[in-house]
């Protein structure tokens, strides 16, 4: 017979939704925005909707194999193929994370860069990415979890206050346009549906972050970050609707869509003065969410294997994280980590389908696999 459940303790919710949280409005804040002008023009809000609708459910797969799997897992009661399929995805998730790493510190390296050149620079943003990176890794070697943690807080702060900020006065910017009649909607693109979608499936790595929680067991308990999983994607969700909302009115400007640093173009047309809050925002939230990631990956190599213990989690993904900023362009790793994390959600819905009792539920999960393959085969990277 069991005893009461242990009340949820709001503090530790708070405390564990820092690393999702950040991992996620690290992901696609700065992008989403100009890959949803290009593929629906004034019907970004509505893209924008359906991704993050996508992610909860992704996100449900991952809270039901928190509670369920890693207890089957623990009491030696998950069967092989279950088993199988979850170290596989334990090691797709571990690649998937070095790639985002280096994806969010060469974006970061990229706005940091452009703000003095812009036309950029071949040879300072992967410079950057990369001393940016040892930097992490230091202070996960001398620090742990905990050093990361404070540092992430510390970040994702900073981010949510800029964030504010720059959407306040693109919402004042909207509005002013409205009551003088010179509010602008940026065109519908004429981008086949099929095309639109896979471009859709393509940047599913703007809504990676809320599976981080899957790694932080050492840290908190599973009701815990069950907890922390939601309310990091409902407050990344309201974060990336409203800003996306209240951006739209500036995409009508004429400003060309693209990865990375295009949104600099497009503030810098309404408020030259927000350059300087937007490249803070992007330099703190790329920063922010490498910091999640690495330890989310440092996590899950110490679960793969004995051998990763002490610094050399750190170590092994620090490495490879730096040999890809170094070398490999910014557009390739948006498309291969995409594809990666899409891999690694169809395996864990896969799992959770296994896992799950009741035909809704499975056929559910089943669906939502065979949807995340059909995004790792199939889907395009933005242009």
């Amino acid at each position: 017979m069991t005893g009461p459940a242990k009340p949820l303790d709001r503090r530790a919710v708070i405390t564990a939704s820092v690393t999702p949280l950040a991992s996620i409005l690290g992901s696609g804040l700065l992008i989403i925005v100009p890959v949803l002008e290009r593929t629906l023009g004034a019907f970004a809000v509505f893209g924008a909707l359906g991704v993050c609708a996508i992610a909860w459910l992704i996100g449900t797969s991952i809270r039901h194999n928190v509670v369920v799997v890693e207890k089957r897992k623990a009491a030696g009661t998950l069967d092989s193929l279950t088993a199988r399929c979850e170290t596989l995805a334990d090691l797709v998730i571990v690649i998937a994370y070095v790639i985002s790493v280096a994806l969010y510190l060469r974006i970061m390296a990229q706005y940091l860069v452009g703000y003095f050149t812009p036309a950029g620079s071949r040879l300072w943003e992967p410079i950057i990415a990369c001393a940016s990176v040892a930097v992490i890794v230091a202070i996960g070697v001398a620090r742990g979890f905990r050093g990361l943690d404070r540092l992430d807080r510390i970040s994702i702060a900073a981010v949510l206050l800029l964030t504010t900020v720059l959407g306040g006065v693109l919402l004042f910017h909207g509005i002013s346009s409205a009551a003088s009649g010179s509010l602008t909607l940026p065109p519908i693109p004429s981008m086949p549906p099929l095309t639109a979608a896979l471009v859709l499936g393509g940047i599913v790595i703007t809504v990676q972050g809320f599976e981080t929680v899957r790694y932080l067991g050492d840290e908190f308990d599973a009701p815990t970050r069950v907890w922390a999983s939601r309310v990091a994607q409902l407050v990344a969700t309201s974060i990336y609707i409203g800003f996306v909302a209240v951006s739209t009115p500036v995409m009508g400007l004429g400003t060309s869509a693209g990865l990375d640093n295009t949104l600099l173009d497009i503030t810098s047309r309404i408020a030259p003065w927000l350059a300087i809050p937007l490249v803070l925002s992007a330099v703190l939230s790329q920063f922010s969410a490498a910091i999640a990631d690495t330890a989310a990956a440092d996590g899950n190599m110490r679960g793969l294997n004995s051998w990763f213990k002490g610094p050399r989690p750190y170590l092994v993904g620090g490495a490879a994280a730096i040999a890809l900023a170094a070398v490999v362009p910014t557009l390739t790793i948006v498309a291969v980590a995409s594809r990666a994390f899409a891999a690694y959600y169809a395996l864990q819905s896969v799992i959770a389908m296994r896992t799950s009792t009741g035909l809704r539920r499975k056929v559910g999960f089943g669906a939502l696999a065979l949807l995340m393959l059909a995004v790792a085969v199939f889907a395009q990277a933005a242009s």
